[in-house]
Parts: structure tokens; sequence; C-alpha cells
């Protein structure tokens, strides 16, 4: 349950901060093609929401994912996908803004994991990261490592990893809401 508390931190954190900086919930960019299930008004004359993470109560069977795709998935990204519903999930990490994958109702998680093993294997490679964000200023993947559990930057130049994170719940509960200076 690391994930699970590690992510309950961060919502709460950002609830808060959007509480007292704006009197609000989060806003998003709105989405016809999601579930509006998190959604908590209509879209604003520049196409966002206000929107809530919700604890998700049914999980993804990924017994039927690891079959149909012939792989083991890591427990920790299993617990990432199967904790809450979410739209956006981004802070400072040191210099860097990371965004992580969100989490949204109706955008089914098998597809998710079929695009991510098409990608290793058109780039000739075997299953093994499964890249789960993007972080600035470079724009570059953020990959989880499916074997060792570790948090890596994936250059798409040098076609190397940089170490970024010694687990996926290091990465949630150290990541700032807002840029300290």
């Amino acid at each position: 349950m690391e994930i699970k508390k590690a992510l309950d931190h961060y919502f709460k954190e950002l609830i808060s901060v959007w509480d007292k900086k704006y009197g609000t919930y989060p806003k998003a960019p709105w989405d016809e093609e999601i579930d509006p299930l998190l959604y908590l008004s209509s879209p604003d004359e520049e196409e966002y929401v206000y929107w809530k993470p919700i604890e998700k109560v049914e999980l993804d069977d990924f017994t039927k994912i690891e079959k149909e795709l012939g792989i083991n998935i890591h427990y920790v990204i299993k617990e990432y996908f199967n904790s809450y519903w979410f739209l956006n999930l981004q802070g400072f990490y040191g210099s860097r803004l990371v965004n992580l994958e969100p989490v949204e109702p109706g955008k089914p998680i098998l597809r998710f994991f079929q695009t991510m093993k098409r990608y290793e294997e058109n780039n000739g490679r075997e299953f093994r990261y499964i890249q789960i964000g993007f972080a600035s200023p470079e724009d570059m993947a953020i990959i989880f490592d499916n074997e060792t559990g570790k948090i890596l930057i994936e250059n798409y130049e040098t076609e190397e990893n940089e170490f970024l994170a010694n687990s996926l719940s290091e990465l949630i509960n150290n990541l700032k809401i807002e840029w300290e200076v």
C-alpha cells in the first residue's frame, strides 16, 4: 500500500494548495471522451473543469492484462493504476517538473499497456520499461523499470536511461505542488 499512501498524501496536498490559493478544487482540461465521474463543474470558457480524485472501488484485473500481453506487471504499477481515479498528477522533483500518467475513468487500462509494449517492441526492445510520464524542461519520458521498480528518465537521443528515483512511491512522496525557491 506504499503507492496508495503516497497518492493519499499527494492529493491531500494538491487539494490544500488549490483551496488556499484559489478557494477551489484543482482544474484540468476538459475531455469529452472521459467519463465525467471526477468532474465537479462544467467546462469554463477555456475548456477547463474542476475535478477531484476518487478512490477506486472496482479494480482492474491485471491477471487478464498480463495473460493477454504475455508479461508480468510489477505490483507497484498495479497499485498505481488501482488506487485512485485522477486527471492530473504533477509536481516539482528537484528542478524538474514531473507529469505522471493519469488514471481516468472510462479509459481501458489494457490499451495503455498494449501501447507501451508495442512501443518497446517497435524499438527492438523487450517490454521492460513502462512510460509513466514526462519530465520538463527536457521533455523526456519518465519510465518505470518493471524488473527493479526504479524510476528512470529515457533520453531518446542517446538511448540511455538516467536514474531519477529509487521507487515510484519515493517520486510521488517527494513531488512539490509548488515551485520552492
